[in-house]
């Protein structure tokens, strides 16, 4: 009598191994669009936020904060959201601490990569705040968008944060 062995054949194994390969593959990919698409959502939210914010300091100030101002005394309204305008932290707060020190802003709003300022020529995922004669803009930059062609027709006042920083998502505030 011939005894039957158990078990499985090679083929059959590498079958279940390629199957596993390419199931962990659409994983992988289909996990980083998730991650991508939560981060601009939060990013989205965000600058939502701050945009309240920025009426009711508004309201309640009389100016939409010029960056750099020490909190909307005078300055020239441009700058990164989180960074203190002279780039330490001794002088003059940043926009965010300045919401956060009027209560409009619950507490300290930052991107999701943690990134506060970026250098120009790079995709920068941090916030910036731009008061120019046409209004107060928000800036961010989202993962799963493309940089928006630099010009007139993207709807912000300094076109050029576009191409310089890779900004993609623009709120007016006022």
């Amino acid at each position: 009598m011939r005894k039957s062995k158990s078990g499985f054949t090679i083929v059959e194994l590498l079958i279940v191994i390629v199957v596993i390969g390419i199931l962990a593959a659409i994983t992988i990919v289909a996990y980083n669009g998730v991650q991508q698409r939560a981060q601009d959502a939060t990013r989205k939210s965000d600058i939502a936020a701050i945009a309240k914010s920025l009426q009711i300091y508004n309201v309640d100030n009389g100016n939409y904060m010029y960056t750099g101002s020490n909190c909307g005394n005078s300055g020239n309204g441009t700058g990164w959201f989180n960074l203190d305008y002279d780039g330490t932290t001794t002088t003059l707060k940043s926009v965010a601490q300045c919401l956060v020190d009027s209560n409009t802003l619950s507490k300290e709003v930052k991107d999701p990569s943690g990134t506060v300022s970026c250098g120009v020529g790079t995709v920068c995922h941090a916030y910036i705040k731009q008061t120019c004669p046409g209004g107060t803009y928000l800036y961010a930059s989202l993962e799963s968008e493309p940089t928006m062609v630099d010009g007139p027709a993207n709807g912000s006042c300094v076109p050029s944060y576009d191409t310089a920083y890779g900004m993609n998502y623009i709120v007016k505030v006022n």
